[in-house]
């Protein structure tokens, strides 16, 4: 019998294909638009291979000229890809646009220094103002007739960035995959209008059985749906989805648990409508503060609202996965989303009973 049911089912989401096309086209449009806008904000910036520098020693600073020449200084240069040259100008920021430099240092008097940066350059500028920075009390101790100087060049590890296209090509699936109450309106509307669960009250049939007869289908559909969407932001985008079995499970995954919260709504309302409107407002804020529109990398809430956020988890164990090949967040974003599944089950088979018991 449940098998009949599930078949049924599927047959009436199959109906209502409209909505499935919905589900599927509409994070692919999302993902072409969001991605498009904030893609200066999250360009990954590739580093120039060799930064050219230059430096001038004012006379009489013959200390600071051994230093820089030294092999201590070169080495910590060469590690940060730079080469420095010396040259005896006193308009370093004409040198700097005729040598097409990145940046020049001015070694002035009395252990004074300054720097100058070329716009052009940003990432060059930079470095090499870290090297002068982290050398600053070195040079400042070898002038002072101190001979042990060691030049430390940390590289402290970092999380790699995330284009804007890998990013929401990942989390609109997500995003979308949380309204998956959508693909199950042709079950909802047709049990509403043909009063089909009455009539199944009588069959005998235990309320878990029924539920699991929406859920199964439901379930069957929006994974698919999901899996198909995120196929294509892989062909029409290029996204990347990290390890691609890891990302489909932890996707089904999250599926299964907004087909289960989707149906609880549903079973405590008994109206497709404020269903949608309710699942809707709670995954809008869930995605909110879970990154879904501004990255949850640059989003000012508190780390108190984004980890009550199911999405947030999930969507973080996504783009990890994506950008580093690995994720800390696999094993909350699971376990947000089997807590979910039993819960919102629960609650639904639990709201079933109690009204096949009034009567209702």
């Amino acid at each position: 019998m449940i098998l009949y049911l599930i078949k049924n089912n599927f047959k009436l989401m199959i109906r209502s294909m409209t909505n499935i096309i919905m589900y599927i086209v509409g994070p692919v449009l999302l993902v072409a638009l969001l991605s498009t806008v904030f893609n200066d904000l999250m360009e990954k910036y590739e580093s120039e291979e060799s930064i050219s520098a230059g430096y001038s020693v004012s006379a009489g600073e013959s200390d600071v000229r051994s230093l820089m020449l030294s092999e201590m200084v070169r080495a910590a240069a060469g590690e940060n890809n730079m080469v420095l040259t010396e040259y005896h100008t006193a308009d370093p920021e004409k040198v700097m646009l005729e040598e097409d430099l990145s940046g020049f240092i001015v070694f002035e008097e009395g252990g004074r220094y300054t720097v100058y940066e070329n716009g052009d350059h940003k990432y060059g500028a930079k470095a090499l103002e870290y090297l002068v920075s982290s050398t600053d009390q070195r040079i400042t101790g070898y002038i002072q007739g101190s001979t042990d100087v060691d030049i430390e060049v940390a590289h402290p590890a970092y999380m790699e960035a995330i284009d804007s296209t890998d990013y929401y090509g990942i989390v609109e699936v997500v995003y979308f995959g949380w309204c998956a109450i959508l693909c199950g309106t042709g079950i909802l509307n047709a049990e509403k209008k043909y009063r089909i669960g009455k009539k199944l009250k009588v069959s005998g049939l235990s309320e878990t059985k029924l539920y699991l007869a929406k859920f199964i289908p439901m379930l069957l559909v929006v994974s698919i749906s999901s899996l198909i969407t995120a196929s294509a932001t892989i062909v029409l985008f290029g996204v990347h989805w990290g390890s691609p079995i890891l990302s489909a499970l932890i996707v089904v995954l999250s599926a299964a648990a907004a087909t289960a919260f989707g149906l609880m709504f549903y079973s405590i309302t008994q109206n497709s409508v404020v269903t949608i409107i309710g699942v809707f407002a709670v995954v809008w804020l869930a995605g909110f503060f879970g990154g879904s529109f501004e990255t949850y990398m640059f989003s000012s809430h508190s780390a108190f609202l984004k980890n009550i956020s199911p999405i947030y988890h999930i969507n973080r164990s996504l783009t990890e996965l994506s950008c580093m090949g690995s994720s800390d967040y696999m094993g909350s974003a699971v376990l947000y989303c089997v807590m979910i599944i039993f819960v919102s089950s629960f609650i639904a088979i639990g709201a079933g009973d109690i009204r096949r018991r009034i009567g209702k």
